[in-house]
């Protein structure tokens, strides 16, 4: 066994099948049959069960993935302390980013990063937060920000970023003001344009609902942000989103927004375990971290309390103790 060996086996156990594993990294299917067929017998366990659409792990190849994964990860560490080049940020790097963060983050960093570092082969995928949880989950991204609270990602730290206020928002005529919270009652009373079921927001403004035993309207379901807002401008109803999803829009006047008394959400950096010590991944991190503590600092992100300042009595669904940016400066 070496660590090539082990390298191939997780692509094998990432993609689940031993064709896509091959292609992927360039090595002939019988090959790597072949090394995991030596593997099996290396260690007296069958680590993959064979089906029609490919292979899935057995309980001996999850302990094994665990186990190669942390021995990966500490090999790339030592690669790192050793090679002089590791002060040159260089290899590829994937990065969520959540459709509410177009306005305050998203192009910024982007942009910051490419001119930064133009060696560094950069992935973005822009998706609602379930879908990036998704990606994760599957291990094709390396870091991204999602909201607090996501589950089933053991492989990756999360530490919370900022906390801010989730917002109703509506057509220009409906005269919402941002001085002007509404009452969680008032979403059961509006036609709200919903997004997925399994959007973390809809889901928490709907288990705040019913524990005063209201609920959302039965009225839309769009799995879309830039049609949600032309919807709303139009006057075809209203929906709930945190602010820095509209702040570009009401500031415009094109719709109207007021916070939700009591209601808020709170935004998390989530890094793959396996790879946080990358120089590439470490430089896009600190990036992320400056471009969020600077749109704090300059007002410039809107009801948004930074970690460690003390927030009001809220229904938040997603309240961890959160401290200090700068103690999260370093992954």
């Amino acid at each position: 066994m070496n660590l090539r060996t082990l390298s191939n086996f997780l692509s094998v156990a990432e993609i689940g099948s031993l064709k896509g594993a091959a292609d992927a990294v360039n090595i002939a299917q019988p090959a790597l049959t072949r090394q995991i067929a030596l593997l099996e017998e290396e260690f007296g366990a069958r680590l993959f069960l064979r089906h029609h659409r490919g292979v899935t792990l057995t309980e001996a190849g999850e302990e094994l993935r665990a186990h190669a994964e942390r021995i990966l990860a500490e090999v790339a560490k030592a690669r790192i302390a050793m090679s002089a080049a590791a002060a040159t940020p260089a290899g590829a790097v994937s990065l969520g980013l959540p459709t509410a963060m177009r306005y305050v983050l998203s192009s910024a960093v982007v942009s910051a990063y490419r001119k930064a570092f133009p060696n560094v082969s950069l992935t973005v995928h822009e998706a609602f937060v379930h879908v990036i949880e998704d990606l994760l989950a599957a291990r094709q991204i390396d870091v991204a920000i999602l909201m607090a609270g996501a589950r089933g990602l053991d492989n990756f730290d999360i530490t919370p970023l900022v906390t801010e206020d989730v917002y109703l928002a509506g057509p220009r005529t409906a005269g919402l003001r941002l001085d002007q919270p509404v009452p969680l009652k008032k979403l059961a009373e509006l036609p709200i344009i919903l997004f997925s079921k399994r959007n973390q927001l809809r889901v928490a403004v709907e288990n705040a609902l019913a524990r005063d035993k209201l609920a959302l309207r039965p009225y839309l379901e769009v799995e879309g942000q830039p049609l949600t807002l032309d919807l709303m401008r139009n006057g075809a109803g209203y929906t709930i989103m945190p602010y820095c999803a509209v702040q570009s829009e009401i500031a415009a006047g094109e719709i109207s927004g007021a916070p939700v008394r009591g209601l808020q959400t709170t935004w998390a950096l989530a890094v793959n375990r396996t790879r946080a010590h990358a120089p590439a991944l470490r430089e896009l991190i600190t990036l992320i971290r400056q471009s969020v503590d600077e749109h704090v600092k300059r007002g410039t992100w809107r009801a948004v309390r930074v970690p460690g300042q003390r927030p009001r009595p809220s229904r938040s669904f997603a309240r961890p103790r959160l401290r200090s940016l700068r103690e999260f400066r370093r992954v």
